[in-house]
């Protein structure tokens, strides 16, 4: 049984403000959290928090974010603070079910964020800002998500440069996005820089969920496939995406992602057999 709807909001001994808490159903996997729960639970739980209006931050944790962290301490935290961190991608889920996750599933970040904008029509409108992505390609997303869901609007759409900006310019993004009041926050700014973005500047707008959702902009505005249901089901959609971008994307999967993978394994299928063991040793008293 999830237990994570039922999670109340604790309160800001300095503000008085409540604010979300962490799921007590994340397990560690590669020193990483996460969430021993399927998509509708991690839907819920965000609606809730938005209800609640105390909102919460969000990661979409994929194999890429497993190597990363391993050398990164930073993002190691930032993992740590979020609220919650979802299995963005059939590898995770694996691994994660290896650990104990009995009730863990591919949760991707396409797939929750569709979920959070479908409950617009429950809720009766939803305030959206995008903050991330090319101008054009945010743009698009932006016509589309109002498209496809007439109870949202999208609120902001910020599109920042690359590289490093001077501390006025990240201030003025700051308090466009505290003055635009969304209740859902989509950061696609890729690992680790979105997860830095919200710890930095989640208190600007702490009323709302915040989520690293990476390239799904791209994928809203057409400009990316999505891998077919077969290939998902499989756990195989990293190969449509290396099939896409092969020259940007083969050395983080097969250099830097699959080493993680294959070094995570053997602790997990350790795991499982201790459990196993555990329990036919119980059956058998």
């Amino acid at each position: 049984m999830i237990r994570s709807r039922s999670i109340s909001a604790e309160q800001d001994g300095g503000s008085g403000r409540p604010v979300a808490s962490r799921s007590d159903t994340h397990l560690p996997v590669g020193g990483v959290p996460i969430f021993d729960g399927a998509l509708a639970d991690a839907v819920g739980l965000c609606v809730d928090w938005m209800d609640a209006g105390h909102g919460g931050r969000v990661a979409t944790a994929n194999l890429d974010f497993l190597a990363i962290a391993r050398r990164d301490v930073h993002l190691r935290q930032l993992l740590a603070d979020s609220h919650l961190v979802v299995a963005d991608g059939a590898p995770v889920a694996w691994l994660a079910r290896l650990e104990g996750g009995a009730q863990t599933g591919r949760v991707g970040g396409v797939d929750l964020v569709a979920g959070l904008l479908e409950s617009s029509t429950a809720r009766g409108s939803l305030r959206v800002a995008l903050y991330g992505g090319a101008p054009e390609v945010s743009q698009r997303a932006r016509a589309e998500i109002e498209r496809l869901y007439p109870a949202v609007r999208v609120v902001a759409a910020i599109s920042p440069p690359y590289g490093d900006r001077p501390p006025h310019e990240v201030a003025l993004d700051r308090e466009h996005l505290r003055s635009a009041a969304p209740e859902l926050v989509l950061v696609a700014l890729g690992c680790p820089k979105q997860e830095r973005v919200i710890g930095e500047f989640y208190e600007a707008v702490p009323g709302a969920v915040w989520i690293g959702v990476g390239g799904t902009l791209d994928i809203i505005a057409g400009d990316r496939r999505r891998a077919p249901r077969y290939l998902q089901r499989l756990g195989l959609e990293w190969a449509s995406r290396l099939a896409q971008e092969p020259t940007r994307l083969w050395r983080r999967y097969l250099l830097r992602d699959l080493p993680v993978f294959v070094t995570l394994l053997p602790s997990g299928l350790a795991a499982a057999a201790r459990r196993r063991f555990r329990g036919f040793t119980q059956r058998a008293l």
